[in-house]
This record gives C-alpha cells, sequence and structure tokens, in this order.
C-alpha cells in the first residue's frame, strides 16, 4: 500500500516536472518567433505568439 502511494507521488512528481519543461522550451521558441516576427513587421504573427505567451506566463 506504502509503495502504491509512493509511486502515485513519484508520477505526479515527474508529469509535473515534464510539463514545466516542455512550457519554459515553448516559451523560448515563442520569443525567438516573435524576434521573427518583429524583424519580418509580420503584425498577425507577432500578436499570435505574444498572447500565447501571456497565456503560457500566467501558468508560471
Amino acid at each position: 500500500m506504502i509503495f502504491a502511494v509512493y509511486a502515485l507521488a513519484i508520477d505526479k512528481y515527474i508529469e509535473v516536472v515534464w510539463e514545466t519543461a516542455v512550457r519554459k522550451h515553448r516559451i523560448a521558441e515563442l520569443r525567438t518567433l516573435i524576434d521573427q516576427a518583429l524583424d519580418e513587421r509580420d503584425e498577425e504573427a507577432f500578436y499570435r505568439y505574444s498572447t500565447e505567451l501571456n497565456v503560457l506566463r500566467k501558468g508560471e
């Protein structure tokens, strides 16, 4: 019984670490995409990526 609880806790910890890593990677990717959109003067892409970045930052 204790092992099952321990296993569930480890699984949850791994899930949180994974989600955090994926979110941080996407934030870095979005920053690059925002820079590219600014360089290309692509207003639509800039707002799309900025909106997604803001949503992800709220989850931090």
